[in-house]
């Protein structure tokens, strides 16, 4: 059966008697890695599309000035 983006818990490990929510012996998966790197793409583009809008407001501000 495919790992569908979950981490293996390989190590059972008595000290923490199974418990698959351990933060030591869970392991990032490649799913997961690619889950960030889409969020941060997108959170990396809404920020220049925003730096966009601002200098297009800018542009409009300086042509303002200038008319009066």
């Amino acid at each position: 059966m495919p790992n569908k983006g979950r981490a293996l818990n390989r190590n059972k490990n008595k000290k923490n008697n199974g418990d698959p929510n351990n933060l030591i012996n869970s392991e990032i998966t490649s799913d997961d890695l690619a889950i960030i790197g889409a969020g941060l793409a997108v959170l990396g583009d809404l920020f220049a599309f925003l730096s966009l809008i601002k200098v297009q407001q800018e542009e409009k501000e300086i042509e303002d000035e200038k008319g009066q």
